[in-house]
């Protein structure tokens, strides 16, 4: 049975859980020809699953996006094995749980200092002024860019987050964007040479570590893997945390007033709104060749939307999975695809879980009076779910 969807129409925009429930109960590989060619969309968990998992049927070559893309070699979203696996080998240490541990000081300090800050107007903007800044904040201590550049990299990264969706978007901020990374890169590089002492941070690792044959990475390779890795961690672990402290003072009395009595439940809440409320709903792969899925035939090289988010509420996989549920058992939690699978599971996941996690300690503990004080708006890209303005008042 076909049914009527797409992932721009309006009523999907607002709210796409509904229409998710419908594809999965009636058309669970859907097919839609709304968007210039062929897209199909996979929505129960099982299936999604696969795919993820399956990365030499279903290849990243094209791009994330509806449309067929290429940022050029570097950009980890648009790679195969085995150069996939070279590249995420050449920054994986700076990623792993023990590295990113290290900056949960700098990450808490800068919250606390952000919410005292804020305390004394009574009201804000969530989404501005807490979780807009501080994931580029960590991006850029990891990198060892100056924080004096912040501003910049948002503007940069918010446009291209949009160009996933709309191709004519973005050209503008990626030819800026790439033109301070590259000026970052040879000044290191410059200054190695020289003898000189380089900042820390993984950009400096780029510039200037062996890759191939005990030869740097090419410029332009390292320019388009710095700017993926600012794109795919920034506008991901904002919405995390706006997605999470909506959803608690959405129903305050039986979750935001719960977590203030205990605040153990922070890290489940986490992977709850993870769950419930995943940033990236979903990201497109491209079949090497011809396939099926549960008997529908899907020609080679078609874009298919794979749908985190719908994966995410099957109830097949989790028990009451239309509740937000701030004690939800672990095991259930491990199950959710909001960051992918296999071997393109989400590089910066610890950082966003640690991000997200020091947020909401510190939003707890010094703010728990804390309450929405007008309506959310969200983010407008229809492969992303979060809100890029969250008033709230204490």
């Amino acid at each position: 049975m076909t049914i009527e969807y797409s992932p721009i129409r309006p009523e999907v925009m607002d709210d796409p859980v509904p229409a998710y429930a419908r594809l999965r109960d009636e058309c669970p590989v859907h097919r839609t020809d709304e968007l210039g060619r062929p897209l199909y969309s996979i929505s129960r968990a099982d299936d999604v699953h696969r795919i993820l998992l399956d990365h030499e049927l279903w290849s990243n070559e094209h791009g994330p996006g509806i449309a067929d893309s290429s940022s050029g070699r570097g950009d980890m979203q648009h790679d195969d094995p085995p150069e996939h696996t070279r590249r995420r080998l050449f920054v994986r240490a700076w990623f792993r749980p023990d590295a990113v541990a290290e900056l949960e000081p700098s990450i808490r300090s800068a919250t606390a200092a952000r919410i005292e800050t804020l305390a004394p107007a009574r009201r804000g903007d969530l989404y501005a002024d807490l979780a807009l800044p501080l994931p580029v904040e960590s991006f850029c201590e990891i990198m060892g860019i100056d924080l004096r550049d912040r501003d910049q990299f948002l503007a940069w990264a918010d446009e291209l987050v949009v160009s996933m969706a709309y191709p004519g978007r973005g050209a503008e901020a990626r030819t800026a964007m790439s033109a301070f990374t590259r000026d970052e890169v040879l000044r290191r590089r410059e200054a190695a040479d020289r003898g000189e002492p380089l900042p820390d941070g993984l950009l400096s690792h780029l510039a200037t570590a062996p890759y191939r044959d005990d030869e740097p990475m090419p410029v332009g390779e390292l320019v388009n893997m710095a700017n993926q890795l600012l794109i795919a961690g920034h506008e991901t672990s904002t919405s995390l945390i706006t997605n999470c402290v909506w959803r608690l003072l959405e129903e305050r009395e039986d979750r935001w007033a719960r977590l203030v009595a205990e605040p153990d439940l922070v890290p489940t809440v986490v992977e709850e709104s993870l769950r419930f409320d995943p940033p990236v709903l979903g990201l497109c792969r491209t079949n090497n060749e011809a396939t099926s899925v549960r008997g529908v035939e899907i020609e080679p090289e078609s874009k298919t939307m794979v749908l985190y988010a719908s994966a995410n509420r099957d109830p097949e996989r989790f028990s009451r999975p239309d509740e937000f549920l701030v004690d939800r058992p672990k095991l259930e939690l491990a199950k959710h695809d909001s960051f992918s699978w296999g071997i393109h599971h989400c590089l910066g996941a610890h950082l966003a879980r640690l991000t997200a996690r020091t947020v909401l300690e510190e939003l707890v503990g010094r703010l728990p009076t804390l309450r929405l004080d007008g309506d959310p708006v969200r983010v407008g890209s229809p492969f992303l779910w979060g809100r890029k303005h969250l008033p709230v008042a204490w």
